[in-house]
Order: structure tokens, then C-alpha cells, then sequence
């Protein structure tokens, strides 16, 4: 509750900086707030961001561009500086243009073999243990260097999307055995260059986009490594993803996320733990972003399917510091399973995560998420973060 309590004052304090401007801003404003979260697989989160916004003459919304900056660490071993680039209406109308520049080290990274039946055994990186082997025999260190470009083009509810992408990945182990280092199957251990062009389609008919309460948002997005543009690795990746958003009564919201990816060609492991999207690329399956209540990056494999059900529930709203705030709770399921290359399709033996939330939101835009879930193999993981998941 000490994290929980610390969290929601900051996010108070950044969200009346920022909110302070929201009847119609013009020109150039700058804030900066610190940055804080929790969850079970990387321990606390702690650092800065600051963000750049030009209104222009006030007629753009939510601006004409925006730069924002972030540095962020967490106890469990990430480190991450972000530099960030968009301009919903460049270079012209129904135009968007993002860019990003990432650092990322992940040290460790979570690796337990490829595919949906893999085993796992705490003992083996518990010292106390009869069997012993490594503290660090499911990890690795991974270095990831990434700049993205992408431009969108919107026709009415659908908007076609562009973009390349230069990503590099460093990859090292630790001393003594380790599974990554004895798994024959894991392709890319000397990491390197996976170069990517992108393109896809969006459909997007959300009624408000930090917390819809109807409509859809479906992507289809083709990924295409290659030697020609730099890469040193031949994939090709596709990802269809869709969240349906239904309000059940006024105050009660239905949300659904199914997604599918499947990977062709040589894709380094380090690469499969990724799942793409027209949006951001997150990590999965398990943990904070796409399976709850599992280890992160618990599964692996070419081929991924997992879904997200949730009921949310907002049962208060009140004023605070003349500032709006609400207060809801959520329910959720997530399952998901992975294929490894010649594994025939099949949806037994998925993997569940069950658990609840609760929110915390300022002036509708600004939403603190605390997240409890369980499954077979953890008891009990907590995710403290801004924004629903989907």
C-alpha cells in the first residue's frame, strides 16, 4: 500500500500540471512529471518524463506535435530511455506521423524455452534448494537499441499504415548453466540486426480512447525482415489484433482483446517474445501486458493467440481540488497459448490468468491501474501501472 499511496499522489500532482491548459491551449507548453509503477515480474519502477507539446493556434487536438522524453529503471534489471515523436496532423489532414528512438537492457530477461508445454522449476534457481543449478538459469541479458518511423493516412474509419523500423539486439550470458545456452531450438544467441518494413490496415471506432465504452479497434499488421534493407535475419511477421468495447448499463463496460500472430523464416528467439501492432510492441505471453497472473514471457514461440475479457465497473465519481475524479472496478479473464514451427493448430492446453483491478481517474484522461492475478503457477502477482490494458 506504501507504492499504491506514493503512485496515486504523483499521478495527482502530474495530472493537475497537465490538465491546467485543457480548455484550449495555444502555443508551446512543457511538463514534466516523475514516473513510478510496480509489478511482480520486474519489482518497483522509478524515473522521469517530460514532454513537449506545441497547440499551434489552439485549433489542433490534442496537439499540433509533441516530443516527450523518458527515462525509467526498475529494481528487477530494465533500464529504458525513450525519445518519442507525434504529430497527429503532419505533414497535412487525416495524416499522422510517430517516430521513437529506444534504449532498452533487460538484465535479466525471463527465457523458458520455446513453445506452449515447456516446464518450469523454481528449485533450479533457488540456492536453498536440493536441485540447485544456477540463480540465473532462466535468465539472460538482453540489449535492445531501436529507432521506429511510421506514417498513418486515415479514410473515415480505416487508416493506412507505413513505416521502417532499425532494431539491434545485443545478447549475452551469464556464467554458469543456463537454460538458454543448452536449448538447441533457440535460433539468434549471437543477436544482431532484425531491420523491419511495416505496413497495415486500422479500423478505429472508439467512442473515447483512454477508457472507450463502445466500438472497435482492429489492426492487421505485416512485418517484413530482410538482408536487402539490413537485417540479419529473413521473418516475416503478421499480427491481427482487435478490442470490442460494449456498455452493458451506464456505468458497467465490456471489454475484449483477441490477438494472433504468426511468424515465417529464421525469427531469433528473443524476437518471438514480442507480439506487434500499429499501436506499440509489447512482450508476451505472460505478464503485465498480455497474459496476468503469468511469469513474464512465460510462453514463447512463432506462432502466439492469447485474448483478455474484462468487466469494468465505475461506481463512484466525485470532485477533488476541483479536479474530476472516478473510481472503478474490474474483473478479468486472460487465456492464451503458443505453437512452435510444424505444431499442428489447436486451442486445448491454453493458459489462464484470473483476477481483478482497480482504477483511479482523473478529468477522464489520467487513470491509475492496480491489477491482482493468479494462475496455475503463481499465487498471487501484482501490477501497478497508468491506463487499462487494452
Amino acid at each position: 500500500m506504501r507504492y499504491l499511496s506514493i503512485f496515486l499522489l504523483l499521478g495527482l500532482i502530474a495530472q493537475r500540471s497537465i490538465a491546467q491548459d485543457a480548455d484550449g491551449p495555444t502555443g508551446f507548453r512543457f511538463a514534466g512529471i516523475p514516473t513510478v509503477n510496480f509489478n511482480s515480474d520486474e519489482g518497483f519502477g522509478y524515473g522521469v518524463r517530460a514532454s513537449l507539446y506545441n497547440h499551434a493556434g489552439g485549433q489542433y487536438n490534442p496537439y499540433l506535435y509533441t516530443l516527450e522524453a523518458q527515462v525509467f529503471f526498475t529494481t528487477g534489471g530494465r533500464r529504458q530511455v525513450i525519445l518519442f515523436f507525434d504529430a497527429p496532423h503532419l505533414p497535412g489532414p487525416n495524416q499522422r506521423l510517430t517516430a521513437e528512438l529506444r534504449y532498452q537492457r533487460y538484465d535479466p530477461a525471463p527465457y523458458y524455452g520455446l513453445g506452449n508445454d515447456t516446464d518450469y522449476d523454481e528449485a533450479l534457481a533457488e540456492e536453498e534448494s536440493p536441485g540447485f543449478v544456477n540463480e540465473d538459469f532462466y535468465g539472460f541479458q538482453r540489449t535492445r537499441l531501436s529507432a521506429w518511423a511510421s506514417y498513418q493516412r486515415r479514410f473515415g474509419p480505416v487508416k493506412v499504415l507505413g513505416g521502417f523500423g532499425v532494431v539491434h539486439s545485443d545478447i549475452a550470458f551469464y556464467d554458469g548453466q543456463t537454460l538458454l545456452q543448452s536449448d538447441a531450438e533457440a535460433e539468434g544467441k549471437d543477436g544482431g540486426f532484425t531491420n523491419v518494413v511495416k505496413a497495415g490496415l486500422i479500423y478505429d471506432t472508439r467512442d473515447f480512447e483512454p477508457a472507450p465504452g463502445r466500438g472497435d479497434w482492429t489492426d492487421l499488421v505485416l512485418e517484413i525482415s530482410n538482408g536487402l534493407w539490413g537485417s540479419d535475419y529473413d521473418y516475416t511477421r503478421l499480427t491481427f489484433t482487435n478490442r470490442h468495447y460494449f456498455t452493458l448499463t451506464r456505468n458497467v463496460v465490456f471489454a475484449e482483446r483477441l490477438v494472433f500472430e504468426k511468424s515465417w523464416g529464421d525469427i531469433p528467439f528473443y524476437e518471438t517474445t514480442f507480439f506487434g501492432g500499429s499501436y506499440k510492441i509489447d512482450e508476451g505471453l505472460g505478464g503485465a501486458k498480455s497474459l496476468r497472473g503469468q511469469l513474464l514471457n512465460r510462453f514463447t514461440g512463432p506462432m502466439k493467440f492469447f485474448g483478455n475479457l474484462e468487466l469494468r465497473w465505475r461506481f463512484h465519481d466525485y470532485t477533488v481540488l476541483q479536479q474530476n475524479v472516478f473510481l472503478a472496478l474490474s474483473g478479468f479473464l486472460d487465456y492464451g497459448r503458443v505453437w512452435r514451427d510444424g505444431e499442428s493448430f489447436t486451442l486445448s492446453g491454453l493458459h489462464t490468468g484470473l483476477g481483478g483491478g482497480f482504477h483511479v481517474g482523473w478529468n477522464e484522461t489520467f487513470i491509475v491501474t492496480a491489477n491482482f492475478a493468479r494462475s496455475d503457477e503463481v499465487n498471487l502477482a501484482f501490477y501497478l501501472s497508468f491506463g487499462y490494458l487494452f
